[in-house]
């Protein structure tokens, strides 16, 4: 089941089964589960999930980006910025599992999710705090605002109408997900890995944004090594969406100028157009976001800035100020570049587990064997890369150009949360989650040349730790599921 090509006649036959392979474990272990999640985690366990939901509400009102408010968080004393919403909607996602519900402390679990379900509208419309999410572009939101307003016109009230999101994102992540692992040329194994992860999971039933975004990053990597022209522009349009949601991942301009493209009179000036439009729409919108949206974050009591402050130390903070942290970076450039490796070294076996699937709200861990079979999940797919050819076109400085763009994407992951969530002038970064880098996981297609080594074993001895990930998954999860929110 390798990605290299077959010849003519029986080989070319039997091949494009084994093409198809990826894709039937996909729809057939992978989107059910993605669909009980959706239909079983309460509202408001997954990461950020209530501020998602008022995010994805607010463009059924026409709120293409959030808004700043004059008004002072009443319980932090700084300035505040959101989306507008119905706060009915926005309690039935708190609520959660029921745990705000006016109902008695020895209250059954089931008794409070029904308070949840019951939740009505609210007769008006209203500010909703949501700083970080207020900021996001609208695209990956479409499709969970389009599920939510067909719950809306059906009757549906506001916790029936997330889960109608929901679902409408477990559509979109099966569609893109699917058309991925159908057009890749190489490298399916490690896209199916990263579409099957319990944390891709998570986000997929859910509605966040994240989900939909490792979706499109997959396939945005399985476009781009086609070596075609209308691959390489959708490949370039499907980062775009990355780089447009999430800005660290920037430096991945870099691929569409080292990918296998097609070759001939203007290909550079086609790759150069391919890096722009992966950059562009990005960089625009985090001009808006600056302007339109941007509220200092992690607001709290007073504190006194840390070791790497190069102004006066008995300075009081209360919050995060990216235009201090800037300060620090300019004059310790050297050590804050390097705190990925040592504040974030000290946090890699912990960032390493969130990576794989810590789910609800970082506080439900999977049996210990899972992880295991998923670590050697991952490292079957890097080794399925190895032994299958990178497409015709491929450079000598695509591999190594490739992992420059990776890393620094991972640089800037860490420094946008040091300039936004770090407390000024300390030398850790705070904030960091494993899921963070997980859209990064399919571009390591682009950096693992082929081994003549690796291309003589057969084929089949890469899947199973894959196929053994995946159908422990299935077998836990659910059980998951119900002991941490029904029982």
């Amino acid at each position: 089941m390798s990605d290299t090509a077959g010849g003519g006649g029986y080989g070319a036959q039997m091949r494009v089964p084994l093409r198809l392979a990826p894709l039937a474990v996909f729809l057939v272990l992978v989107v059910p589960l993605v669909a009980i999640c959706a239909w079983r985690v309460p509202a408001g366990q997954v990461p950020d999930e209530p501020t998602h939901v008022m995010r994805a509400a607010s463009l059924l009102h026409g709120a293409i980006i959030g808004h700043r408010v004059a008004t002072l968080n009443v319980e932090t004393g700084s300035r505040d910025a959101g989306v507008t919403g119905n706060t009915g909607l926005a309690l039935a996602a708190i609520a959660g599992n029921g745990d705000m519900a006016p109902l008695p402390p020895e209250a059954s679990r089931a008794a409070r999710l029904a308070w949840v379900w019951d939740i009505p509208w609210q007769p008006r419309l209203s500010f909703v705090s949501s700083a970080n999410t207020a900021a996001y572009a609208p695209v990956t939101y479409i499709p969970a605002a389009l599920g939510l307003g067909a719950a809306i016109l059906m009757g549906a009230k506001p916790h029936a109408a997330i889960i109608g999101a929901r679902l409408a994102n477990v559509l979109a992540f099966t569609l893109i997900g699917a058309l991925a692992l159908l057009m890749a040329a190489r490298g399916r194994l490690l896209l199916l890995i990263t579409l099957s992860l319990p944390m891709t999971i998570w986000l997929a039933g859910s509605v966040s944004q994240d989900g939909l975004a490792i979706a499109v990053t997959v396939l945005g990597a399985a476009l781009l090594t086609r070596g075609s022209r209308a691959g390489f522009w959708c490949g370039c349009a499907a980062l775009a969406v990355l780089v447009l949601q999430k800005p660290p991942f920037l430096p991945l301009a870099i691929l569409p100028l080292v990918v296998p493209g097609t070759s001939g009179p203007g290909s550079w000036r086609r790759r150069i157009g391919g890096a722009v439009s992966v950059a562009l729409p990005g960089l625009l919108w985090a001009l808006a976001v600056a302007a339109l949206v941007s509220v200092p974050l992690l607001p709290g009591p007073p504190y006194h800035p840390g070791p790497l402050w190069p102004g006066d130390p008995a300075r009081l903070f209360r919050s995060a100020i990216a235009g201090a942290q800037i300060a620090v970076v300019m004059h310790h450039p050297v050590q804050v570049a390097l705190l990925p490796f040592t504040s974030g070294g000290a946090a890699l076996p912990s960032l390493w587990l969130q990576f794989i699937g810590v789910l609800g709200q970082l506080s439900i861990r999977l049996p210990r064997a899972l992880y295991t079979l998923w670590s050697l999940a991952i490292v079957s797919g890097l080794g399925a890369l190895t032994a299958s050819p990178r497409p015709p076109g491929t450079r000598w400085f695509t591999g190594p150009a490739a992992a420059v763009a990776v890393v620094a994407s991972v640089e800037l992951i860490f420094l946008a949360l040091y300039l936004t969530w770090t407390p000024v002038g300390m030398d850790r970064v705070d904030g960091i989650q494993g899921r963070y880098f997980l859209p990064l996981l399919p571009l390591i297609l682009f950096v693992v040349p082929a081994s003549g080594v690796s291309r003589r074993l057969p084929g089949w001895l890469w899947w199973p730790a894959p196929i053994a990930a995946i159908l422990a998954t299935d077998a836990t999860l659910p059980g998951v599921i119900a002991a941490h929110f029904y029982r």
